[in-house]
């Protein structure tokens, strides 16, 4: 994130939403198939000693599934919404996933752009970039144990597992920003796998 320019919240308790596409938990590189859960969800804070910490991980994904890919409702849009890798500043709130008080989750409050998969090739390159909604972090549901993300993202950041998911909101709610103003707008980035990777064995060897 320092080497991309990225703010980093660094005060006591603060949350830094973090995704790392095509990592495994340890955070090594995957094969990054597609309609398949196989990225990274990170939650990272500074201690009071100024010292970063991981304190959540999970398997998640932060790309459409197939089904969501060819639907209808994408192709009205111009293609499946796929989120940029960047940082994406002051975008989420604390609610409710489609207003199901069923379903907590991290609801987009902020105009963000995505890019459209209109040739439906699962990949960014070329594809347009436009404005999205409904671009939210989310679980799956309880009892979920299949592999495919299917019509679970249409754009939006998936946890697999319902437990992991409601741990990572448990969390946000601890943050003093939101403890000091409810309608307080969460953060999150999003990274490449791979050159994660490269850039924590350069780190190692140094």
């Amino acid at each position: 994130m320092i080497r991309n320019g990225y703010q980093l919240f660094r005060q006591p308790g603060e949350i830094n939403i973090l995704y790392v596409e095509g990592a495994n938990l340890d955070g090594s590189p995957n094969l990054d198939e597609q309609d398949r859960f196989n990225d990274l969800g990170l939650l990272l804070r500074f201690n009071e000693s100024g010292e970063p910490e991981i304190i959540h991980r999970a398997v998640c994904t932060t790309e459409p599934g197939t089904l969501a890919t060819f639907s209808a409702q994408a192709l009205q849009l111009g293609g499946v919404a796929r989120v940029q890798l960047t940082q994406y500043l002051n975008c989420w709130q604390l609610g409710f996933h489609k207003s199901n008080p069923a379903h907590p989750a991290l609801v987009q409050c902020a105009q963000l752009l995505v890019h459209r998969d209109r040739n439906r090739d699962f990949k960014r390159t070329g594809d347009a970039l436009m404005p999205a909604r409904g671009i939210n972090h989310h679980g799956t549901r309880p009892g979920y144990l299949a592999t495919a993300v299917g019509m679970f993202s249409l754009g939006c950041s998936v946890r697999l597992h319902w437990r992991e998911h409601l741990e990572f909101i448990e969390l946000l709610r601890t943050d003093p920003r939101y403890l000091a103003n409810p309608g307080f707008r969460f953060s999150a980035t999003y990274l490449d796998g791979g050159k994660v990777w490269a850039v924590s064995v350069t780190i190692r060897s140094e």
